[in-house]
């Protein structure tokens, strides 16, 4: 699996004939086979940061490498938005497959589609469509279409963020369990400390396009949010706020 290596990476932007600096010299190290939290208030630079690295947006300066791929020069990275951007007139499973729509091993792509249905839970909704499905579910097909595309890399910018706790915490757990039993390379952008804490064996937090903290998480999965040194690791995250305001 592949790995991540950010050196002095800026982001300059142009708005109104003003210049704006988004990200400022950023260096960042996300190991192969590691989940990594970005965390940071909106409009901290966490969001272009995760764009840059996926390839959805230009750099000003600096340098990003990509360690340990599959095949030399080549990465393979998947995305999965806020939004969940799925095909309004596919079923479930046809979304799953669109991702393997270059694949010409039919096999292939159909045991791959069931194999994720069964993963996350959606085999009984393979042939509904985007409509009849919660907002819960349509999060979960979204992550299914990036892991049927099988990338070394999973990024995913808030994913989570405009479901109910309950579901939230359910989705949670299933990103643990595909991370445990995958060994890719996750690198998850939020807003939330405690959602950042729950999933990153280290958390990254940003401020005003800076990296301020980088906290190695030493906690086993699944964590209490409750625990005395989970409540530890928040409130550091929150004093490093504190300290800026």
């Amino acid at each position: 699996m592949a790995g991540l290596i950010v050196k002095n990476l800026s982001k300059v932007f142009e708005l109104q004939n003003e210049i704006f600096q988004a990200l400022k010299d950023i260096n960042l190290v996300v190991p192969e086979k590691s989940f990594i939290t970005v965390v940071g208030k909106s409009g901290c630079g966490k969001t272009t940061l995760l764009r840059i690295v996926a390839g959805l947006e230009s750099k000003t300066g600096g340098h990003i490498e990509f360690t340990n791929c599959k095949e030399k020069g080549k990465k393979k990275v998947g995305i999965v938005f806020q939004e969940p951007r799925l095909m309004p007139w596919l079923t479930v499973e046809q979304n799953l497959a669109f991702s393997l729509i270059k694949c010409k091993d039919k096999s292939y792509v159909k045991d791959k589609v069931e194999d994720i249905l069964q993963i996350l839970g959606l085999y009984d909704f393979k042939k509904a469509y985007p409509s009849q499905i919660s907002g819960g579910m349509a999060q979960r097909v979204s992550l299914g279409r990036t892991l049927c595309f099988d990338p070394e890399i999973i990024l995913m910018d808030e994913p989570l963020g405009a479901l109910d706790a309950f579901t939230r915490r359910k989705l949670q757990n299933e990103l643990v369990d595909i991370f445990v039993k995958s060994g890719k390379t996750f690198m998850f952008v939020t807003h939330d400390v405690e959602e950042a804490i729950y999933l990153g064996q280290k958390v990254v937090v940003m401020n005003d396009g800076i990296i301020m903290q980088e906290i190695q998480i030493d906690l086993d999965y699944y964590r209490n949010t409750e625990d005395s040194k989970f409540l530890e690791y928040k409130k550091s995250i929150l004093n490093t706020y504190k300290s800026i305001n």
